[in-house]
Parts: C-alpha cells; sequence; structure tokens
C-alpha cells in the first residue's frame, strides 16, 4: 500500500529520517577495462580551432591534406567530415589519395581521446565478524517488548553494533540495512532508541530514548 505523505506527516518525517543517515560515501576504483587508453571510435567531434582553420582554406589541395592528416592521426570520417562540412564518402575519397603539397605547420592536429578506465563502484562494508553477530543478534534484539528485560541484553548489543559500524567502520546506514534485511528507518530509529543518534523530527516514542530503569544493567 502506497503511503501518502500529505496526511500521513508522521511517516513523511520518517522518510526524511531515513534519508539524512543515507549521506555517506561511495568509493570508487579503478578496474580493468580492454577499451582502457584506445582511441574512440564514435561520437567524436573535433576541436573548433579544426573547423576554423578549414574555413580560412581556399586550395583544395591544402584542405584534402589537412584531411588527410586528421585522418592518419586516427579521426574518423564523420568527425572529419562535419569538420569540413562535406559528407563521409567524400573524406573517403580524399583519403584513399597521396599528399599534394602538405599543410601549414600551425594548423591543429589534434590527438584522437582515448577510452578512460572503468570506474568500478564499490561500497564500505562491515567485518565480516561484525555482520555475522548482527545477523545472530537480530532475531532476538526484535523480540524486545516495553520494558521487558527479555532479550535486553541482545538488542543493546545489537545496537552498539550497528553504531560501531556506522561510526567507526565508515558502513552507510542505507548499506547497513540492505545487508540485515531492513529498512533505513529502522537503524535510525534503534541508534536513536538507545542513544547513539538525536532527531529533532521524531515525535513517536520509537524515536524518543528509552529509559535508563529499561536498560540492561551492564550498559547504564
Amino acid at each position: 500500500m502506497k503511503i501518502n505523505f500529505k496526511t500521513n506527516p508522521e511517516q513523511l518525517e520518517k522518510a526524511h529520517g531515513a534519508r539524512e543517515f543515507r549521506n555517506a560515501d561511495r568509493i570508487t576504483k579503478v578496474g580493468n577495462y580492454k577499451r582502457a587508453g584506445k582511441p574512440m571510435r564514435s561520437n567524436l567531434s573535433l576541436p573548433q580551432e579544426v573547423y576554423d582553420n578549414f574555413k580560412t582554406i581556399t586550395d583544395k589541395k591544402v584542405r584534402n591534406d589537412y584531411v588527410r592528416a586528421l585522418r592518419e592521426k586516427g579521426w574518423t570520417y564523420s568527425a572529419i567530415s562535419k569538420a569540413v562540412g562535406v559528407t563521409t564518402e567524400m573524406i573517403r575519397n580524399i583519403t584513399s589519395k597521396p599528399y599534394n603539397y602538405g599543410i601549414p605547420e600551425y594548423f591543429l592536429i589534434p590527438e584522437v581521446p582515448t577510452h578512460a578506465e572503468k570506474v568500478v563502484r564499490t561500497y564500505t562494508l562491515p567485518s565480516e565478524e561484525l555482520l555475522e553477530r548482527l545477523k545472530e543478534l537480530q532475531p532476538y534484539a526484535q523480540l524486545v517488548r516495553s520494558s521487558s528485560s527479555r532479550y535486553r541484553a541482545e538488542a543493546e548489543e545489537y545496537a552498539f553494533l550497528i553504531n560501531k559500524a556506522t561510526t567507526e567502520q565508515g558502513v552507510t546506514v542505507y548499506r547497513l540495512a540492505k545487508l540485515l534485511g531492513i529498512t533505513p528507518s529502522a537503524i535510525a530509529f534503534r541508534l536513536v532508541r538507545y542513544g547513539y543518534r538525536s532527531t529533532e523530527n521524531g515525535k513517536t516514542k520509537a524515536y524518543q530514548t528509552i529509559k535508563d530503569s529499561n536498560r540492561f544493567p551492564s550498559s547504564i
């Protein structure tokens, strides 16, 4: 069922709270890419200076040699044809013939752009031991009710480790929630309830710190 935030401001506050906890790191690293460093072959465009040079040329032999020089450098028929203002077929015909007189030394013959290294997106993850322990504690922590002492110790440790993962190990609340199979707002709620974070918007009991009298003795 979809939530209508206009008629449920409490849910809207929770949604905003969850977004706030998602602001964190996405780490990028360079990966292997078979075309990395090789000249690009599509969507190429020559620099404006080359366009301007072609506009100044009055001798077709010079123009044709300029075309041949650009093609020899690796520029595509399409990119050159756009700069010259002729069809790609004409560029093919021009480059199939030898040089005539050469071109002025000041004419730009740029390098063809190359493919960059592929960027692989990775995320900061909690240590395997910590994540495994969180998964062990989770079903017990979720059973804590009201002021009952049952599973309170597990809930305290669960909240402590969640905070450790997000502060010391740099895991985002969003990423941790996905790993634990819960929502980011569920983690936000627990961090607030157990005193690790605070919120100015929370007005429900779920967003208020639990009473010290209900805490596990060793944690207060």
